[in-house]
């Protein structure tokens, strides 16, 4: 039997909707699965020097290195508003450079699994709620 044009199509876009439809549950999982808790000790190991303990960018190499830009301020609710989850994954993974952001902000895709950027995440986030 020959198959109808409009149903390929249909059957495309339902599939690329099932698609989408897990690829959204599963990064919302992600989110809920997160634990600011182990975050913090990753940003304590890793992010402290620059960010500050109090992730406000005041960290003891700002001003012994004359960090410029100042790194982020995660406090800034307004400014944390403009970052979603991705772009803070992407600096995080990639570093400043790839980002057009700082080159002294480093990758840590090869130093950190997924599920603890995800940690990381929260508790950037966690400064800003």
């Amino acid at each position: 039997m020959k198959s109808h044009p409009f149903r390929k199509a249909f059957v495309a876009r339902f599939a690329l909707t099932i698609t989408i439809g897990a690829a959204v549950t599963v990064a919302a999982r992600t989110a809920e699965a997160a634990d600011a808790a182990a975050g913090r000790a990753l940003a304590l190991e890793h992010c402290v020097k620059c960010h500050g303990k109090d992730g406000k960018g005041d960290g003891p190499a700002v001003a012994a290195e004359h960090l410029s830009p100042a790194p982020g301020d995660w406090t800034d609710k307004e400014d944390m508003s403009e970052h979603p989850d991705v772009f803070l994954r992407n600096m995080i993974e990639q570093g400043g450079k790839a980002m057009d952001k700082s080159e002294r902000m480093p990758a840590f895709g090869k130093k950190l699994t997924p599920a603890q950027v995800d940690d990381l995440i929260a508790y950037i986030r966690s400064f800003s709620q």
